[in-house]
């Protein structure tokens, strides 16, 4: 499998084992290096106005300078787009994959793909949200 959200789906699995999410503890970047760059961790444990990037990899990173051309709000970037969907994810208890078409600030169209994947410290409530998105822009 080539695609990154797969990917780290599977990663997400093979910790997991029988248990229904792997801890934050058990997440180790270095076991997937070519993945990590573009993974982010929220903390779901506070009550944060809106959400908390306990980790941010430096590739994912770049995104949030990408804006997207909204409607209503046009200070949404393409990192926020990646983190919209926690409230789905803590309602759903479950890896969530999203894919969308998206256009950017200067009109060029992006084929976005994000996955976020609950963790828990404790085995049962979650307590961090692993995720990754990465895109690619269409051809003008």
């Amino acid at each position: 499998e080539r695609r990154l959200a797969y990917r780290l789906l599977n990663y997400w699995e093979e910790l997991r084992g029988s248990q229904p999410y792997p801890a934050l503890a058990d997440i180790d970047g270095s076991m997937i290096p070519d993945i990590w760059p573009w993974c982010f961790v929220l903390d779901t444990q506070h009550d944060y106005p809106s959400p908390y990037f306990q980790y941010l990899g430096g590739d994912l990173a770049k995104y949030s300078g990408i804006y997207l051309s909204g409607k209503d709000d046009w200070r949404m970037t393409l990192l926020d787009k990646a983190a919209a969907h926690l409230d789905r994810t803590l309602a759903a208890r479950e890896p969530i994959l999203i894919e969308d078409e998206l256009v950017r600030y200067d009109g060029r169209q992006l084929l976005f793909r994000s996955i976020m994947l609950p963790l828990s410290n404790d085995g049962e409530s979650i307590s961090h949200v692993l995720g990754a998105a990465n895109g690619r822009l269409t051809e003008d």
